[in-house]
């Protein structure tokens, strides 16, 4: 398995879990589901899982190529950075602080910084699980 390869099966599954999957419900209530807020918690957690069971072949692959406890991590390494994405603050303070946005970013600045940072987390671990 190639990091390459590895990529590639990931961000076909990251589309399938992040766009297809996701339901209109989850999309609108999981932000700061990481805070107090019972159902932006309980939208984010079914969002995470669901979104994780869109990587169920590639966590098989690399459990069939490298051992089951390297699926297992990849699949940790696949939700807890994407949970943390999707909770919307380290989105938010990045584009208030990093791009310099004052007042209320376009959807389209949100969801670049969004899809970005999901990118670049889901680049690591296909690096991580290949090396």
């Amino acid at each position: 398995m190639t990091w390459a390869s590895l990529f590639g099966v990931f961000l076909l599954s990251h589309l399938v879990g992040d766009f297809l999957l996701q339901t209109g419900w989850q999309a609108t209530h999981k932000k700061h589901g990481l805070g107090r807020d019972p159902e932006a918690r309980r939208a984010l957690v079914w969002h995470g899982f669901v979104y994780t069971l869109a990587f169920v072949p590639a966590v098989v692959w690399v459990a069939s190529e490298s051992g089951i406890g390297a699926g297992v991590g990849a699949a940790a390494l696949v939700l807890v950075p994407h949970v943390i994405i999707d909770d919307g603050t380290l989105v938010a303070s990045w584009v208030r602080y990093v791009k310099h946005v004052e007042g209320t970013p376009s959807v389209v600045v949100r969801l670049g910084v969004d899809q970005s940072l999901h990118v670049l987390a889901l680049a690591g671990v296909a690096l991580l699980v290949t090396s």
